[in-house]
């Protein structure tokens, strides 16, 4: 039986379940951006504007966007994705 610590759960607001969470967001989301494949990924100066963006808005929950649940650092790291409020 694996027992999660209940600092690595987190309330999903748009689907009401208790899912985990890394605890390092960004060793997590490092691992996800070097296994993407090179095409996809946003340069490191795309994700850094986008990440302004989502630092000054008003739908940012300490890294989560409330406009759509993901975390806002992941969801800059890929290219073609786009932001739920069209900020960016």
């Amino acid at each position: 039986m694996h027992i999660m610590d209940s600092s690595t759960l987190r309330f999903c607001r748009m689907c009401d379940i208790v899912a985990s969470i890394p605890q390092d967001i960004g060793a997590y989301a490092d691992k996800l951006y070097r296994l993407m494949p090179e095409g996809e990924r946003a340069g490191e100066g795309l994700i850094k504007d986008r990440m302004s963006f989502c630092e000054g808005c008003d739908r940012n929950s300490t890294g989560t966007c409330l406009a759509c649940g993901c975390y806002c650092l992941i969801r800059s790291m890929k290219k073609d994705n786009k932001c739920p409020k069209r900020k960016w």
